[in-house]
């Protein structure tokens, strides 16, 4: 019993690895196959198949009804109307079991494509939400530097005040960045190389932003210089190993421009 339930696991695991296309192929295949079975049993046995009062010919007329009769036992239809004789009534049924058996496993796999296509719009939504939000947040880490940068030039706040609140915007900063390196490292999902772009110069605008303004801040603490440092390799493993080589050519010039920035940093 054990061996025999584990091969009829075989085979379904057989029948599941299988594409659609070969599924399809094979469930008609067998249709073929036991059609001219029952048709060459007529001839040969002088019994086969009945319709209706009459007995099946050997003809192309007995061909087709015994396609026929295959097709309808294969979908479990079973009209009525086509009947098998003799032995060939335990052919029929071992036809209707293999015939529900491979037709099912088609549906299963028009389903799971269809579950597959879902899931992929679904994570392409998500990942697109992910890089809006991040181009949103690069725009809001460079406001600020800006706005730290007319602080320092106002004079308008101290030393220490100016240290932390720039120590403030390199964290969301470095959190970022790390979610940039999330996304595009590996990513299974390619973004269009307008998206990318965006994403690189904005990217660049927040770099020379902060470079600008270490320029003028005249205090420095062992936290910002490490995150800095953090900073600097993030943005050169995302142009060095996050980016498609594909797109790589188009975006060159972006690339080597942060790249240059971040080693201005530290």
């Amino acid at each position: 019993m054990t061996t025999r339930r584990g091969s009829w696991s075989n085979w379904l695991d057989i029948l599941s690895n299988w594409s659609l296309e070969q599924l399809i192929y094979f469930w008609l295949g067998i249709i073929v196959v036991f059609g001219f079975i029952y048709w060459t049993a007529g001839i040969a046995m002088g019994w086969g198949l009945q319709a209706g009062n009459n007995l099946g010919q050997p003809d192309l007329n007995g061909l087709g009804t015994a396609l026929y009769f295959c097709f309808v036992t294969a979908l479990s239809i079973g009209y009525g109307d086509v009947i098998p004789l003799g032995p060939l009534r335990i052919l029929a049924v071992t036809e209707g079991i293999a015939g529900l058996l491979i037709f099912g496993c088609v549906i299963s796999k028009l389903v799971s494509r269809r579950q597959e296509e879902l899931t992929e719009e679904i994570h392409r939504t998500t990942f697109e939400d992910r890089l809006d939000r991040v181009r949103t947040n690069l725009h809001l880490v460079f406001s600020d530097l800006e706005a730290i940068a007319q602080i320092n030039r106002e004079h308008s706040a101290l030393p220490e005040q100016v240290l932390k609140r720039l120590e403030s915007s390199e964290r969301v900063f470095i959190g970022e960045l790390k979610t940039i390196h999330d996304l595009l490292y590996g990513a299974r999902i390619v973004p269009d190389e307008d998206a990318l772009e965006s994403l690189l110069a904005n990217l660049a605008l927040c770099l020379t932003s902060l470079s600008a303004l270490l320029t003028s801040q005249s205090q420095r603490s062992t936290g910002l210089d490490a995150g800095l440092r953090t900073i600097s390799n993030l943005a050169n493993e995302i142009c060095g190993e996050c980016v498609p080589r594909d797109y790589a050519p188009a975006l060159k010039e972006w690339m080597d421009q942060i790249k240059e920035l971040a080693k201005t940093i530290v």
